[in-house]
C-alpha cells in the first residue's frame, strides 16, 4: 500500500522567508534513500490557500499532511528577533482569541489569510478520514494540534516559536524514520534528535500527541516489504558500506575518488577536517544528485590499483 503524503507550504506577502523549498526537498531525499521508499508518494502545494486544504483532502485522500508555513503568536522575544527566520506572525495581545490561534495560509491576493483551529477541525472532519497523521511544522501550532486529535490518531504541532532550520531539521529526521519502517513514535524522536545534531537548541519545541486509544510506538506506516530491486539489478551500496570503505581509503585515494566522482570541494569540509567527516558529506553529496553507483565505482577502482 502507498501512502499519500500531502505537504501544503505558505509563505504569504509580509512574513518571514521561509526555506519550505528546501524542506520538500529534503523530504523528497529521505524517503528516496530509504528502504521503503514505496510505501509513500509525496504530493506538494505551494502557496496553499485555506481551501486548497479542503479540495486536497478530497482528491488525493492522503495519509499523512504536512503544513509548513506560519503560525500566530501575541508574544515575541528578543531570542525569536535575534535567531533568524521563525514561522510565527505576530498579532496583536489585544486582538479577539480567535485571532490568536490559527496557521496562516495564503490568500487571493497574497498576503496572510489566518484559518482559526476550530475550522482546521472542520475540515478534517468533513474530509479528513483517510488522514492518520498532522504535521503542523509552523509556530505555536500546539493549540492546532489538539484541536485534531478528535479526528486524527497522531499530530505533531509546536510548542512555542520554532526556527527554521530546526524544522527542517526535524523534517529530515522525521520522514527519514517513517521511510525506514519505524513507528511514528520512533520517527518523532528522530526528529527531535535531528535538531540537536545540527547544533540548534529547539528539539524541544516540537510535540508529538495522539488521541485516545492510539499509541504512536505501534503506528508504523510503511509496508511490511521493502523495494526489491528489479531482476538482474544489482541492489543499490548502502550507505553505511559507502562511508566504510572511504573512510578506509589512503587520503591520495580518498581525493582521486572525489575527483573521479565529479564531487565539487565547496560541498565538503576543507581540507584539514577528518576524512570521515570529508566522506560523510561526500556521500550525502551523490545521494542528493542520484551518483551513489558513480561513487562505487570510482572507490572500488581507486581500492583495485592500491
Amino acid at each position: 500500500m502507498t501512502h499519500t503524503i500531502l505537504f501544503l507550504a505558505a509563505n504569504p506577502l509580509g512574513t518571514d522567508r521561509l526555506a519550505l523549498d528546501r524542506e520538500a526537498r529534503a523530504i523528497q531525499v529521505e524517503l528516496e534513500r530509504s528502504g521503503f521508499r514505496d510505501s509513500f508518494d509525496l504530493e506538494t502545494r505551494w502557496a496553499a490557500e485555506p481551501l486548497d486544504l479542503l479540495r486536497e483532502l478530497r482528491k488525493l485522500r492522503p495519509t499523512v499532511v504536512h503544513f509548513s508555513g506560519h503560525g500566530t503568536s501575541d508574544i515575541a522575544s528578543a531570542r525569536d528577533a535575534a535567531a533568524g527566520p521563525h514561522r510565527h506572525v505576530r498579532v496583536e495581545e489585544r486582538a479577539p482569541d480567535h485571532a490568536k490561534h490559527g496557521l496562516y495560509f495564503q490568500g487571493p491576493d497574497g498576503q496572510p489569510q489566518l484559518v482559526s483551529a476550530a475550522a482546521l477541525a472542520d475540515v478534517f472532519d468533513a474530509a479528513g478520514s483517510s488522514v492518520k497523521l498532522v504535521i503542523l511544522s509552523a509556530c505555536y501550532s500546539d493549540p492546532q494540534a489538539k484541536a485534531l486529535l478528535t479526528h486524527v490518531d497522531c499530530v505533531v504541532g509546536m510548542r512555542g516559536s520554532i526556527r527554521d532550520d530546526a524544522a527542517l531539521s526535524f523534517a529530515i529526521g522525521f520522514y527519514g524514520g517513517l521511510g525506514e519502517r519505524e513507528s511514528v513514535a520512533a520517527a518523532f524522536k528522530q526528529g527531535c534528535a535531528a535538531i540537536g545534531l545540527e547544533g540548534l537548541s529547539d528539539g524541544d519545541r516540537p510535540q508529538l500527541q495522539s488521541r485516545q486509544g492510539v499509541d504512536p510506538a505501534r503506528l508504523i506506516l510503511a509496508s511490511v516489504e521493502p523495494r526489491q530491486p528489479s531482476a538482474g539489478a544489482a541492489a543499490p551500496p548502502r550507505r553505511a558500506d559507502l562511508l566504510t570503505r572511504l573512510t578506509n581509503l589512503l587520503p591520495s585515494q580518498f581525493e582521486e575518488v572525489l575527483f573521479r566522482a565529479n564531487i565539487p570541494e565547496k560541498y565538503l569540509p576543507g581540507a584539514t577536517a577528518p576524512q570521515a567527516t570529508r566522506a560523510i558529506e561526500a556521500i550525502r553529496y551523490v545521494e542528493q544528485n542520484d551518483r551513489v553507483e558513480q561513487l562505487a565505482r570510482a572507490i572500488a577502482e581507486a581500492a583495485q590499483r592500491g
